[in-house]
């Protein structure tokens, strides 16, 4: 227990810190702290476990969740003008769970951790942020990529956060088209896409171009995930992946559709089983609905089909928003998924627990708040 509370030392004093400079900072530059808590409550049914003898058991679960509409985050954020149009900008932001306070991954800034230059030529970041995929498929997206959504049967494929990136967006001045491009680094010697030996990951690449008009949205992406050899050998983590789809708004009416592509030529096949599928796509279709101000519907359905005759699985959820003010949403969700003989895909975003061929249903309720 006390070498916990040790670990926890450093995260502390380091917040700590970050509140101080951004109260120092606020007398030369424009610094916001800003984030968001989301918990609630989340139902999985048919769940694989251990008892305390090690047995493995099944049945339904039930908790206190964190993250299912949104990742909890809080961060800080500044600008300063120079002078003739061009700023200076920085982004300082951790995601954690609310339900156990604890920080995601590795790293105090595990989101973003950026500083760059906003001018007339638009934006340039550079260090550690969300790749592509994370900042952009959201809006295509009509869960809004909640854990429920594209995510979940790309196990996770279309959140990743990428360090050492450069990124470039075009400004807001161009009709609605934007281009934005990046490059993860995969910093091994010798070599621009293998990573260090034992990294488990080589560079990144992404470029998309969309087009944002009042009542309508398109995007078209292509984004890459480098294993430390520089190849594509995970189909869920290290691999291609195009992506187009776009929104357009019907009054009250959002509706939303898309398709996407993973490939993995590198990735070692297995004899059976989802592991002997290297490419897979993804379709689909989804629609939200604004009953009043404060209350929002969403259904969506989403189709996966794996390559190899590995087979198929289907997602369909219902949900509902409701907004309490600008800052306060409460929200639930339904879905449920529904494996073939040879897939595996959780109902929510997650890696394989032993439900091959097994079909899940969810349900979780929750509030969000912003600040």
């Amino acid at each position: 227990m006390r070498k916990s509370v040790l670990k926890a030392k450093p995260l502390a004093v380091a917040a700590v810190l970050a509140c101080a400079f951004a109260g120092q900072a606020q007398a030369q530059t424009n610094v916001t702290i800003y984030g968001r808590v989301d918990a609630g409550i989340n139902y999985q049914s048919n769940q694989v476990g251990k008892d305390a003898n090690g047995n493995t058991i099944r049945g339904g679960q039930w908790g206190v969740g964190g993250n299912e509409w949104g990742t909890s985050m809080i961060g800080f954020k500044g600008t300063e003008d120079l002078g003739g149009g061009l700023k200076a900008i920085f982004t300082l932001e951790s995601g954690f769970q609310a339900d156990t306070g604890r920080f995601n991954g590795t790293g105090l800034f595990n989101r973003r951790s950026t500083v760059g230059l906003n001018g007339g030529f638009g934006t340039v970041k550079i260090g550690r942020d969300l790749a592509l995929p994370s900042d952009r498929v959201w809006s295509i997206d009509p869960t809004g990529q909640q854990n429920m959504s594209t995510s979940t049967l790309f196990k996770g494929r279309n959140w990743p956060q990428t360090s050492n990136q450069i990124q470039y967006v075009t400004p807001d001045t161009m009709g609605g088209l934007y281009v934005h491009a990046m490059y993860g680094a995969g910093e091994a010697a010798g070599s621009t896409t293998r990573g260090p030996a034992g990294s488990g990951i080589g560079n990144s690449t992404g470029l998309a171009i969309g087009f944002v008009q009042p009542t309508y949205e398109l995007l078209a992406m292509y984004d890459t995930a480098r294993d430390e050899n520089g190849t594509f050998d995970s189909l869920f983590s290290r691999s291609k992946e195009i992506t187009v789809g776009g929104n357009v708004t019907f009054g009250p009416a959002k509706l939303y559709a898309g398709w996407q592509n993973l490939s993995a030529p590198a990735q070692p096949l297995a004899t059976s089983g989802i592991g002997a599928a290297n490419k897979a796509n993804q379709f689909w279709l989804g629609a939200n609905y604004q009953v009043t101000p404060a209350l929002t519907l969403i259904g969506a359905a989403y189709h996966v089909k794996l390559n190899h005759d590995v087979g198929s699985a289907n997602l369909f959820m219902l949900g509902t928003n409701y907004s309490l003010s600008k800052r306060t949403l409460l929200y639930a969700s339904i879905g449920t998924i529904r494996n073939g003989s040879n897939t595996d895909f959780q109902v929510q975003t997650g890696d394989s627990t032993g439900l091959t061929g097994q079909n899940q249903n969810t349900f979780y309720t929750g509030i969000s708040h912003s600040f």
